[in-house]
């Protein structure tokens, strides 16, 4: 269960909040608040693991008191809601999860419920995946975030020093050309005012990172920057890591299988509109694909819920990978699964239909077939 408070200084919506959380499986309630002042004081006594937080309240609005609340509980997920989408770039300044439009509807709240779940699960594999025991300071998949050694998220200056950062993790233990980084960022001026930026960019990402306790190396020569990062900074250092491995016995498998599970789904850089990234994400993409083909046919005779839950995982993010369906729904009907069979079948086949024009391999359709008979 994921524990939750709501703000809302309006009753009404309050009501509608309390009402829809209630009949929520995955939600329990254990704070509503018609003041943001009374939550603050009473956060500690109620340890929720999220927030529903009005945007628009007298005195202290929601983003401000998500400040507020975030620096007690870094780890404090946070959903808005606002009767103004105009709120939405600002409300994602400290990291929200979603923000709902009023009034919120059931779907709007299950949609969610289900990041906030997502990020737990996340938030717990990163954990088990560091060698230290500790979680990644940087997430890159299915977000792009930066804790500092605190725990809490880290608040960039500008937008170009965090869009430098990824860029650097991205492509990480090479040479970076000092022009190659200014056009990158600032294609539309003029060098030497793209240069000046960088060197002011740089010079703000050394000071965030020192000042977050991030343990970077971003060495300067005359021909530019070079990137390296300590061990285990960020999951998508891990997939790479992961990617290029085959587990050499089941026992390994099983005991990296939290730690895959969090690198095969999630997008490189949601949420982010970096023009240079999109290459990059498909071939992070295509690593994720190939690691949950290696681990599940590891898995897939001696554990096979362990393979199930890894290709369901993947197929939660890329629904249309048609190598990684047919094994699942091979493997579904070696275990007699036919209810979940057809279910998936189903789903997959009108999707294929759907976005693609297509439907499932002649393979696939004799082996639904079959089941059917």
């Amino acid at each position: 269960m994921i524990r939750v408070i709501v703000v809302e200084d309006e009753k009404p919506t309050l009501e509608l909040m309390t009402l829809l959380i209630g009949r929520h499986p995955m939600l329990e309630l254990v704070g509503a608040y018609t003041s943001p002042f009374e939550a603050l004081e009473r956060f500690a006594e109620t340890r929720p693991d999220a927030a529903f937080l009005d945007v628009e309240m007298p005195k202290m609005g929601g983003i401000a008191l998500a400040e507020k609340l975030k620096a007690i509980d870094g780890e404090l997920q946070v959903a808005f809601t606002t009767a103004y989408p105009a709120y939405a770039v600002e409300a994602f300044r400290v990291s929200a999860v979603d923000y709902l439009l009023k009034p919120v509807t059931p779907d709007d709240l299950a949609r969610v419920a289900l990041r906030f779940g997502r990020s737990q699960e996340i938030r717990s594999a990163l954990k088990s995946a560091a060698p230290s025991g500790k979680a990644p300071a940087v997430r890159c998949l299915g977000t792009f975030e930066t804790r500092g050694a605190d725990g809490r998220p880290m608040s960039w200056p500008t937008r170009k020093t965090e869009e430098l950062f990824a860029y650097l993790l991205a492509y990480p233990d090479r040479l970076h050309g000092k022009w190659q980084l200014a056009d990158l960022l600032w294609p539309e001026l003029d060098e030497e005012r793209a240069l000046h930026n960088l060197h002011n960019t740089v010079y703000r990402l050394k000071k965030s990172l020192k000042t977050a306790g991030v343990g970077i190396e971003l060495a300067h020569g005359n021909q530019g920057y070079r990137f390296r990062a300590q061990a285990g900074l960020s999951d998508l250092q891990l997939l790479r890591e992961y990617g290029g491995s085959e587990p050499d016995t089941v026992a390994v498998a099983r005991e990296a299988h939290e730690r895959v599970l969090m690198l095969v789904k999630g997008e490189l850089f949601a949420g982010k509109d970096y023009a240079w990234s999109a290459g990059l994400a498909v071939e992070v993409a295509s690593q994720q694909a190939a690691l949950t083909r290696r681990f599940a046919a590891k898995l897939r005779k001696s554990a096979p819920s362990l393979a199930k839950s890894l290709m369901f995982a993947y197929l939660s993010e890329s629904p249309l990978d048609e190598e990684v369906n047919e094994e699942l729904l091979e493997l579904l009907a070696e275990l007699g699964e036919s209810a979940l069979f057809h279910r998936h079948y189903t789903q997959y086949a009108e999707r294929l239909g759907a976005e693609l024009d297509a439907e499932p391999s002649a393979a696939l359709r004799k082996l639904a077939a079959r089941m059917n008979g």
